[in-house]
């Protein structure tokens, strides 16, 4: 199985969560960094080695291979492993044996492999820098991570999350996060992805008082691009900004079932405050009963963001207060 996507997307934490969710669940999963180990040492990292096999050998060592045994190895980065590395790793997938460094016994490992990379692996192929055999036989099963800037309809429910564990992580009462600050947040290119996104938020909250404004965030993202955003997208910044609300807003009165009064609560802001945005967005909402219109189906939401409304978490509802519309 292969994994792409740029630095940042969450590579291995989608790697995490196949094993978790596969017959190999009880077994471990090792992860391996093929970028940060240097070539002379991997070999002995991945298959492990004999005592006094090399200089420095005091004791066997267990390589990777078989320490992953019935469950899953994750080769990270796997597009800069040298290319003898390579031909020893794809020799060990189809024979389902390693040696280890000084040894002559063959050792059965039953392990499912799992790589990643940040590089298109099909051009290293092409300048004869990653082995086609290998190329081939990872590509099985090919999935992509799209960069943040691909998929801004997560951000809402990234921050909260995010912010929800910088608060946890930090000892901190609240955090929310204004208008302004949101704004910069959802112009921002994110070349960082979700990483960026995590470590931003989580220096806002330890900068802030309990509520981030742009100037707890990084110099680059106050300064964000928001005209080229807005003619990329083809949608100002206030139909975007309006875009977020308004998905808040139906998640927050389809876990209140429609109330107001709960909703409004759920978001930190008042009851007319809530009833102007209502009004304001065109949201059908019931005083009792079920959710309201438009807040279930993907298809109520508006025809540029079909994604359904991301849903708030308990601490992190208060991202959207009375700071963010308020009637003239």
């Amino acid at each position: 199985m292969l994994i792409e996507g740029e630095s940042g997307t969450g590579k291995e934490l989608l790697a995490r969560a196949i094993h978790r969710r596969s017959a190999r669940k009880d077994g471990p999963l090792v992860a391996v960094n093929c970028a940060a180990i240097p070539e002379g040492l991997l070999e002995s990292e991945l298959f492990g080695h004999e005592r006094g096999a090399f200089t420095g050998a005091i004791r066997t060592r267990v390589g990777r291979f078989e320490l992953a045994r019935g469950g899953t190895l994750f080769l990270d980065e796997i597009g800069d492993m040298p290319l003898g590395m390579q031909a020893k790793i794809l020799r060990a997938i189809e024979e389902r044996r390693i040696e280890r460094i000084g040894g002559n016994r063959p050792i059965d490992v039953d392990v499912r492999i799992i790589a990643a990379t940040n590089q298109t692996l099909g051009r290293l192929v092409e300048e004869g820098r990653f082995r086609a055999d290998l190329f081939y036989r990872l590509h099985g099963i090919q999935l992509r991570l799209p960069p943040l800037r691909e998929r801004v309809d997560d951000l809402p429910e990234l921050i909260n999350t995010f912010l929800d564990r910088a608060r946890s992580k930090l000892s901190r009462t609240a955090a929310t996060i204004s208008h302004e600050a949101l704004q910069r947040l959802w112009v921002h290119a994110w070349p960082g992805n979700v990483r960026e996104l995590k470590h931003v938020l989580e220096g806002a909250v330890l900068l802030s008082d309990g509520v981030i404004r742009p100037e707890h965030l990084p110099p680059a993202i106050q300064t964000s691009g928001v005209t080229e955003r807005a003619t990329a997208s083809a949608r100002s910044l206030d139909e975007t900004i309006d875009d977020v609300e308004r998905q808040m807003i139906l998640a927050a009165l389809g876990r209140a079932d429609g109330v107001q009064v709960r909703a409004a609560r759920l978001l930190g802001i008042t009851e007319q405050s809530l009833w102007y945005r209502i009004k304001k967005h065109g949201i059908q909402a019931r005083v009792t009963g079920s959710p309201p219109t438009g807040a279930s189906p993907p298809a109520s939401l508006p025809a540029a963001r079909p994604t359904p409304p991301v849903e708030l978490r308990a601490s992190a509802e208060e991202a959207l207060d009375a700071r963010m519309i308020t009637p003239d």
